[in-house]
C-alpha cells in the first residue's frame, strides 16, 4: 500500500470508476450519500493526497463521471440531472435535467457526449462551458450499460438488444 486516504464512511457498493487529470483522481463516493471527490495527487512520497474539493447536489451512485479538458460532466442516478463542474475548483458550470433514470455512465465519442436512461434514451449533448443539446434518440428496451465506441460505430446495449449506429 502507497496510500490510503479517508474520506468518510459514506456507504457501500462503490460503483463509478475514478477518472484523471490536472493531477486530481476524481469519483463519487456511495449509494448512502453520494458526493464527487477531487483528490489532489502526487507520485512524491513527501506529498499526501488530499480532498480538494466535494460536489453533492445530483451526484451519481452509479454512472462514473466523465473528464473532457478542464470539465466534468456526470448524471444523477434518478430524475437525470446533467452536471458540468469545473475540474479544477468544483464550481458549477450548468446542471440541466435530462429526465429518467441513469445507470449508465456518460460517453465522449466523436467530439459529443452521450448519456443513456434506462428509459431508453440517448441524449446527446456538445462539450462545454454552456448547454447545448444536440439530439434525443429512443431505442427499445431499457439502457443500464454504458455505450462504447469503436471507430465510427457507437454501440448501445438495452436489455433486449445490442446495436451497433453510424452516421
Amino acid at each position: 500500500e502507497l496510500w490510503k486516504l479517508s474520506y468518510g464512511a459514506l456507504g457501500f457498493s462503490i460503483v463509478p470508476r475514478p477518472v484523471y487529470g490536472h493531477g486530481m483522481i476524481y469519483f463519487s463516493t456511495s449509494f448512502m450519500r453520494p458526493e464527487i471527490l477531487a483528490v489532489r495527487y502526487s507520485d512524491s512520497p513527501t506529498t499526501k493526497p488530499y480532498i480538494a474539493w466535494r460536489f453533492s447536489k445530483q451526484a451519481p451512485q452509479k454512472p462514473s463521471p466523465l473528464l473532457v479538458d478542464d470539465l466534468l460532466y456526470f448524471v444523477g442516478d434518478k430524475g437525470g440531472i446533467a452536471t458540468c463542474l469545473d475540474a479544477r475548483s468544483g464550481e458549477i458550470i450548468w446542471q440541466e435535467r435530462l429526465g429518467g433514470n441513469f445507470s449508465a455512465s456518460p460517453l465522449l465519442a466523436d467530439g459529443k457526449i452521450f448519456f443513456c436512461s434506462h428509459e431508453g434514451v440517448t441524449t446527446v449533448v456538445a462539450p462545454g462551458k454552456e448547454f447545448t443539446k444536440l439530439a434525443s434518440n429512443t431505442l427499445d428496451g431499457s439502457l443500464m450499460a454504458s455505450p462504447a465506441a469503436v471507430d465510427h460505430s457507437l454501440f448501445l446495449r438495452t436489455d433486449q438488444a445490442l446495436y451497433q449506429i453510424q452516421k
